[in-house]
């Protein structure tokens, strides 16, 4: 999701429902991450894999409507954890879902063919692992943030 750096701050914490055309503009933002990533050496198969993470096995996703036959493993895995990641974390305009809800969408978007059925797998049966280890990086990420911009914005 790093080209939604990308995508005005005004559009994605809206706490309601976004237009057509913010939607649109948000849909822009795996565009922007190919084209950061694509122009750091060694990374073309990663930003490929980020670009499509919002694709779907069936062709329903986008930006590209591809389908399962052009999305291979790595973009698979990036699909299943951006969805994870989605809908567990706190937005600014909801708090994260539960572990009961979260399993719900995975097995409803596995099952619709939506996301791949062995990587949600995974997933699910090491749920508490990653969930756990995401938390750490996350409270890790954000105490590093605090400790470096905090001060500055106080002051």
């Amino acid at each position: 999701d790093l080209g939604k750096l990308a995508v005005p701050n005004a559009i994605l914490e809206k706490p309601g429902s976004l237009s057509r055309d913010e939607f649109a503009v948000i849909r822009q933002h795996t565009y922007f991450t190919y084209s950061v990533l694509n122009t750091i050496g060694g990374l073309d198969q990663v930003a490929r894999w980020a670009a499509f993470h919002h694709e779907r096995l069936d062709g329903s996703g986008y930006p590209f409507h591809i389908g399962a036959d052009s999305l291979d493993i790595g973009a698979r895995i990036m699909t299943v954890a951006d969805l994870f990641t989605a809908v567990a974390e706190d937005r600014p305009y909801r708090e994260g879902l539960g572990r009961e809800q979260i399993e719900k969408i995975i097995r409803s978007q596995a099952g619709k063919n939506g996301i791949d059925k062995r990587i949600a797998t995974l997933l699910l049966d090491h749920y508490q692992e990653i969930a756990s280890r995401v938390k750490e990086k996350q409270a890790r990420s954000r105490a590093m943030f605090e400790a470096k911009f905090q001060p500055r914005m106080e002051g």
